[in-house]
């Protein structure tokens, strides 16, 4: 990974750690990275769910071509 993404994977890891002694909302903690076209985003959000250990991930895409570009990644 590039450092920008790392260090956003790092932030994002944060916002969704519940805060210590508080529980989670009913609704679950959620997090945006925004990002540049090209930035890596998908990747981002691979690394977020690699260091949450997230069992399931849904990623949607707007268009066939990011969909077929999303799957190749």
């Amino acid at each position: 990974m590039r450092p920008h993404q790392v260090e956003a994977v790092k932030a994002a890891v944060r916002a969704l750690e519940p805060p210590t002694g508080a529980m989670v909302p009913a609704a679950g903690l959620r997090a945006q990275v925004i990002a540049a076209c090209g930035t890596g985003k998908t990747r981002i959000a691979a690394g977020v769910a690699e260091q949450l250990r997230a069992g399931r991930v849904l990623v949607l895409v707007p268009t066939l071509d990011l969909l077929t570009q999303t799957v190749a990644a």
